[in-house]
């Protein structure tokens, strides 16, 4: 009865109190509110004003943002009517956005009229500039200056030119010059000769400037046109001595004066295009961008600038609207202020009476709960406050425990993918080690790195790159099972833990974790292609322990990337440090030493008549403990040894050998051996091809040698001397593995070689990639035209075939028509 009464007199009075303090803070805040309301209509105004302003000076960032965005596009695409029209459009609606902003208030109230009278200025400059950089680019002309001079100048006196050594031709032959002065009438050949050869390096040079931008071949370019037309000059005076002689006609005669003065002239204008591909005017549009439209940009963007200043100041008065009405409201609080002193202490006696010590009786109860004694029996007054209060102590401490939770969870997950990280990788690997050796079982670990993802970084942005790893993380994780583990380790790194999982199962698993990569990837509406390298260890043979598993895999992984392998399983073989890898190099030595190699030979295909008309050389060994040895492998263990010559030249001899009782037989075959570039630093090479040769009486046109991009572009000098001694002997020359290496054009047309064969990576996807489609057929048209044939390696289907013979293709090789096989093998396939 007592608590029920002390529990209704305290409601009563809280009651009453809370009345009568509610409704003085009612009428003090009713003066307050209408004070308040009285001075926030003008800074809401203001604030609605600035909004707008805002808005205006973003939008006119972003139409200037589109405008040079497709004012690039059309530099790029000058053919793209439509990148030109919106370039148009976007100054255009920013000069219109510019021009209403002269109607805001806050122009003429914070004086930016002149600012604003600038800004429209200089965008309609900068629509005039676009405008003409348009007419430019459109014009060829315009765009190069060199064009023009050479339209103006060069080209008249050109023509004139030959006009004048036709004249002087046909009048020789028609005085039968060659049989009465064949001497003068080899000097006008020559002549015609010399300005000939120095019109077309005029001509490559030019193209070169203006098509291919390749500055750094100018130099080389201009001093070739320099010889040939001193060696011009030279032979035109000789003509002019010649004719003194009376040796020449009346028209020949006249005309060599006029050669030598249009030569001059043509020269000098050769000089201007020299000067102009040297200078900043090369290219007019470029000048134009770099020089007037983009610091026209840059003034818009800092008079933008300016134009935001104008938010500041409208700010400032803000605050000062503020400020006055701040003191206002101050007299307002200090009021409450003192009323809230007066209710304070008439609530905190009251509390204190009537809650904080029933609270603090509890609180002791709760603590003695806490430790596990018993509490004593509570005489407090039971009210809502106190339940409340130990509802709240419950729901904190499952809060506590939820939040330890969430703490432990991100200290061993990676904060990007959601993924385990490495602490909680390598605690699940020594846990799965630690049930695999008491259970007896393999398990596997599998590390992969994306390739080529700093480019994907590069190109599209951090972010873009994030969300290719959150991608691949979800697809990976995706063909896992339950009990597999995939966690993030670093960068684009990411390891696969497969419990009770042997090298088989692993190796499946690799190959799944390989295939979601066919699928492209979305990254901000891009379809983005990536690949992956994984490197696969297995419990307990390669390694018993996390570091050892995690290092291992590591090394398969860095060998995968290396070979362009998509996965590969650790060997021995391929760490450096390894004991296994120095018995290797012995056995290959022994190898080498004993005649253990093979030489197997794949069939080579005419495209149009369906025949074997050549074969490849290729080393094979059997290892005694290993098995085959890919020849990727040896082929790095004799260049690392210095056993390659001998491992050529071994290639060499028994294929001859070989190919030699073929041709006995009646089989015409050609004969095709790769070089390494180590053969072109060989000086006896030369000499040993002949002796072997001449051993076996083997024709040099039926010998076709094969040699890399990269082993020629080493020295592409010394490549030119030895490859045309070689073409001297008769024998054939290909240039291996075309497109994977950096020879420019130049070479390619000082290289005395007979075909180009190209690489497998661009014929083996050839039906469903368009780029490699694209650069196939380039590659066979550029080969055709240059006097080449072609050979397309890799070929492995039906359709990849067709298609080639669709392109024109000379011969074919792959997979689809042979495999390498031994040479009794393709004896039997020569007599079908």
């Amino acid at each position: 009865m007592q608590n029920k009464i002390v529990t209704q007199s305290l409601r009563n009075r809280a009651i009453l109190f809370s009345i009568a303090i509610s409704f003085l803070l009612v009428a003090i805040s009713f003066f307050g509110y209408s004070n308040f309301k009285s001075f926030h209509q003008e800074p809401s105004f203001q604030i609605q004003q600035r909004d707008d302003f805002l808005i205006s000076l973003s939008s006119m960032r972003g139409k200037l943002l589109d405008a040079y965005k497709n004012l690039n596009q059309f530099l790029l695409a000058p053919e793209n009517a439509l990148s030109q029209k919106h370039v148009i459009e976007s100054i255009q609606e920013t000069i219109e956005i510019s021009l209403l902003l002269k109607e805001h208030p806050w122009i003429e109230k914070y004086k930016r009229e002149k600012v604003l009278s600038f800004l429209t200025a200089e965008l309609n400059l900068l629509k005039a500039d676009i405008k003409k950089l348009i007419r430019i680019r459109l014009d060829s002309n315009n765009q190069y200056p060199s064009l023009a001079v050479s339209a103006e100048i060069m080209q008249p006196n050109r023509d004139r030119l030959n006009n004048l050594l036709a004249l002087a031709l046909n009048e020789a032959n028609q005085e039968n010059m060659q049989v009465s002065k064949p001497l003068a009438y080899q000097n006008l050949l020559q002549a015609r000769h010399l300005w000939g050869q120095v019109l077309s390096n005029f001509r490559l040079y030019l193209a070169n400037r203006v098509g291919s931008f390749n500055k750094n071949a100018l130099p080389v370019q201009e001093k070739a046109i320099e010889v040939q037309f001193e060696e011009l000059k030279s032979q035109l005076i000789m003509l002019k001595a010649s004719a003194a002689e009376g040796k020449y006609g009346f028209e020949t005669s006249n005309a060599i004066p006029e050669m030598e003065s249009s030569a001059l002239n043509w020269y000098q204008g050769f000089n201007k295009v020299k000067v102009i591909h040297h200078s900043d005017e090369w290219r007019r549009d470029a000048k134009i961008m770099k020089t007037i439209i983009s610091p026209r940009i840059d003034s818009i963007t800092k008079t933008l600038i300016l134009l935001e200043q104008v938010i500041g100041d409208s700010a400032a008065d803000d605050m000062k609207s503020y400020n006055s009405l701040g003191n206002e409201q101050n007299k307002i609080v200090w009021l409450i202020a003192f009323l809230g002193i007066l209710f304070t202490i008439i609530i905190i006696l009251s509390l204190d009476k009537l809650i904080f010590k029933p609270i603090s009786l509890v609180s002791n109860a709760l603590k003695q709960e806490a430790l596990g004694h018993q509490s004593d029996s509570l005489f407090v007054v039971k009210t809502k406050e106190t339940q409340e209060l130990v509802d709240a102590f419950s729901e904190m401490s499952y809060q506590v425990h939820q939040r330890q939770k969430e703490l432990e969870y991100r200290a061993l997950h990676d904060a990007l993918t959601a993924l385990p990280n490495r602490t909680l990788l390598i605690d699940r690997i020594a846990h799965n080690i630690h049930v695999a050796k008491r259970e007896k079982q393999q398990l596997s670990l599998l590390i992969l790195d994306l390739d080529d993802f700093k480019e994907v970084n590069d190109t599209l942005g951090h972010f873009a790159g994030d969300d290719l790893l959150i991608e691949v993380g979800n697809r990976i994780k995706n063909i896992l099972r339950d009990v597999d583990t995939i966690a993030r380790i670093g960068g684009d790194e990411f390891s696969v833990l497969l419990p009770h999982t042997n090298e088989e199962q692993a190796i499946i698993t690799a190959q799944k974790i390989l295939s979601i990569f066919q699928k492209t990837v979305r990254v901000d509406d891009i379809e983005v292609s990536v690949s992956s390298s994984v490197g696969i260890a297995v419990f307990p043979y390669h390694g018993e322990d996390v570091d050892t598993l995690l290092r291992h895999a590591d090394v398969a992984m860095y060998v995968a990337k290396r070979n362009k392998l998509g996965f590969e399983v650790y060997s021995e073989d391929d760490d450096d440090n390894s004991l296994s890898r120095l018995s290797m190099t012995r056995d290959f030595r022994d190898a080498m030493k004993n005649d253990n190699l093979t030489v197997e030979f794949q069939p080579i295909y005419d495209m149009e008549h369906k025949n074997i008309i050549a074969v490849e050389a290729l080393s094979r060994w059997y290892h005694p403990e290993h098995g085959n040895v890919s020849p990727e492998k040896f082929i790095v263990l004799a260049e690392q040894t210095s056993l390659i010559n001998a491992l050529t030249y071994w290639v060499l001899e028994k294929s001859i050998a070989q190919v030699s009782l073929w041709h006995e037989q009646g089989h015409d075959l050609l004969l095709a051996v790769n070089l390494s570039v180590f053969s072109f630093k060989d000086p006896d090479f030369i000499g040993e091809l002949r002796s072997l040769l001449r051993k076996y009486n083997f024709p040099s046109e039926k010998l076709k040698l094969e040699i890399t991009e990269s082993a020629m572009m080493e020295n592409p000098l010394i490549a030119i001397e030895m490859l045309t001694e070689l073409q001297s002997m008769g024998i054939k020359l290909s240039i291996d593995d075309f497109g994977t290496g950096f020879s420019s054009m130049t070479y390619l047309k000082q290289f005395p070689v007979d075909e180009l064969k190209i690489d497998k990576s661009f014929i083996y996807r050839l039906d469903s990639d368009e780029s490699n489609d694209a650069i196939v057929r380039s590659t066979i048209d550029l080969a055709h035209n240059l006097g080449l044939k072609v050979v397309a390696e890799g070929i492995e289907s039906k359709v990849v075939h067709e298609l080639l013979e669709k392109y024109d293709c000379d011969m074919a090789q792959g997979f689809h028509l042979s495999h390498p096989i031994r040479a009794d093998d393709l004896e039997k396939l020569l007599k079908k």
